[in-house]
């Protein structure tokens, strides 16, 4: 979805959006569901509000032990979306503030929704996908779910990467 710069207008405007043809997965995560919540309105001639939330329900893989989660996602975003041509100037070795953090410059006369909703999305992900905070994986010998499952292996060999230091100590 793009909303042109020019229609934008001092009257705030609220869209929702309850698809999820937005999102572009990548790697193992994929939104069931997601609805956003967008508003609008003008700040001046060359500046745009726009604040959101996006909730949904993901689904992806356990880092440990690669079962199938689902998690909740939730998260609000602010934007400041402007056109002003100061704003765009680069400012790459210049320390930014707060309000230059939320700051959107546009080199084109639409806002791409779409794009910030993506980008907030990957946001919210957490870092580590787990099934359980106990989750023990899969054994790097034998490739069992130690969650539901005996590891195979045998009491020596596949234990540790550095079992061969073992034999070393023992002459």
């Amino acid at each position: 979805m793009i909303l042109l710069f020019e229609d934008i207008t001092w009257k705030l405007h609220h869209y929702t959006i309850c698809d999820t043809s937005w999102f572009q997965p990548e790697n193992d995560n994929f939104l069931l569901a997601a609805t956003a919540r967008i508003s609008v309105s003008r700040r001046d001639k060359q500046t745009v509000l726009l604040k959101g939330s996006l909730e949904g329900l993901r689904l992806a893989a356990c880092d440990r032990c690669r079962e199938e989660v689902k998690e909740a996602l939730y998260c609000e975003f602010e934007y400041l979306v402007t056109t002003s041509k100061e704003q765009l100037l680069d400012s790459s070795d210049v320390e930014c503030s707060e309000k230059d953090a939320i700051t959107l410059s546009l080199n084109v006369p639409g806002i791409d929704v779409d794009e910030i909703l993506r980008e907030q999305a990957y946001l919210a992900f957490p870092l580590k996908t787990l099934c359980d905070e106990d989750c023990k994986g899969i054994c790097a010998g034998c490739g069992v779910v130690l969650n539901s499952e005996v590891c195979q292996c045998p009491s020596e060999g596949f234990g540790s990467t550095f079992a061969i230091l073992k034999k070393l100590t023992n002459k």
